[in-house]
């Protein structure tokens, strides 16, 4: 396939892939905050349902709460299923268009080897499918009238998945992989358990009967789990923007830190000041997460090392970075300039020292997937050319 033609192909499914996922997050969002509203304990003492009237650059919008019955039964029904099925499909066909399209740098096997394709897609489908079921399962069983309990198991069950992903793939995928684990039970939540529960409730209304509760209640959990389960996978989605973490030697546990830390966060926007107990809970999380980051994996530098000259780190971003980072890469995987980063001129390395330093001497994320066979040596010394002012002499 032309890469012009992959290009544009990734470009539109990255922006169904975002546009869907907003759509999706802020709808989910709105939906609670009117239940918190409806659900106002001042409220409920008055008998009071509630009735939130919204401003915008119209007018005022009144969003009224109808109460079950026929006579309750409205129109119109607004059901957020088509943003959710947008945001999946198109976030499957991009890891599709990873695991088989040559230079998909995110499926390769924690030594920075490349994981064939049929088997990394077998890992993936069977990853999603059974984390599902799993899931599912787990939340049908008799403990489900205990979810702090299953809540408890739940997170255990996620800390051995991201160890064990991080056994088999790069740091880089662990977090994409458990950032689609988290889209998938969220969608499978959506079109098994929330929509099955509100076209019968929708048909009870109709007929003047009481609806199924054994077909509404798990709905109400399983809403609430995708409530808490949006801001940590908007995290795992965004962590490749950011090397120093998915590269750490310990990203497994640093990657739960962030999933807890976030969840947290959900519970206090959500609960308001009830919920300060899950900011403190939150702020430990990342302290823990930022400190083991902060704990350094840049090679140390000898005592009574020289002054490095600017034509020795030169010289080695040449041999292992100038066949990418360039206007005329040797490597076209990336096409020219990868990340608008080139290193053809004296001047733009310099530009660059700060970022070079963070990607090949601290997150030993660069350069990408090690193929130019840069050596501990060969960091260490960039690192102190850069400590030493970046000098171009």
């Amino acid at each position: 396939m032309d890469w012009n033609v992959i290009d544009w192909l990734d470009l539109v499914l990255r922006w169904f892939h975002v546009m869907g996922g907003i759509s999706w997050i802020g709808g989910s969002l709105y939906l609670l905050w009117l239940d918190r509203i409806f659900s106002s304990p001042e409220r409920a003492a008055k008998d009071e349902r509630g009735e939130p009237w919204l401003i915008d650059q119209v007018g005022s919008l009144l969003v009224e709460k109808l109460k079950l019955g026929p006579d309750g039964l409205a129109k119109t029904h607004i059901w957020f299923k088509r943003e959710t099925t947008l945001a999946w499909v198109s976030g499957v066909l991009l890891l599709a268009m990873v695991a088989y399209l040559p230079g998909g740098g995110l499926l390769t096997d924690a030594g920075g080897q490349p994981i064939d394709a049929l088997v990394a897609t077998g890992i993936i489908a069977a990853l999603l499918v059974l984390s599902w079921g799993c899931y599912d399962l787990l939340w049908r069983t008799t403990l489900s009238g205990r979810p702090v309990v299953l809540a408890i198991i739940s997170y255990a069950i996620f800390v051995a998945l991201a160890w064990s992903l991080t056994q088999i793939f790069s740091g880089r995928a662990v977090f994409i992989l458990l950032g689609a684990v988290l889209g998938t039970l969220m969608m499978g939540n959506v079109w098994f358990r929330i929509l099955p529960a509100l076209k019968e409730m929708g048909e009870a209304r109709a007929e003047g009967r009481p609806a199924d509760a054994k077909v509404c209640s798990p709905a109400w959990v399983r809403s609430t789990h995708n409530s808490y389960l949006i801001f940590p996978t908007v995290v795992l989605m965004l962590s490749n923007h950011y090397p120093l973490i998915t590269s750490h030697r310990l990203n497994w546990i640093v990657l739960c830190l962030l999933a807890a830390a976030f969840v947290g966060a959900r519970h206090l926007v959500v609960s308001g000041r009830a919920g300060l107990w899950a900011l403190y809970s939150a702020v430990a999380a990342l302290g823990v997460a930022v400190f083991l980051i902060g704990a350094g994996q840049s090679p140390r530098e000898p005592a009574g090392a020289g002054t490095v000259s600017f034509a020795a780190a030169r010289g080695i971003i040449i041999q292992r970075c100038l066949s990418c980072h360039s206007t005329v890469p040797a490597d076209r995987t990336f096409g020219p300039v990868p990340g608008g980063v080139g290193f053809d001129r004296p001047e733009s390395i310099k530009r660059h020292a700060q970022r070079i330093k963070v990607r090949a001497v601290s997150s030993l994320t660069m350069p990408n997937r090690h193929e130019s066979g840069m050596t501990p040596a060969e960091r260490m010394l960039l690192g102190r050319w850069v400590d030493e002012g970046a000098r171009l002499e």
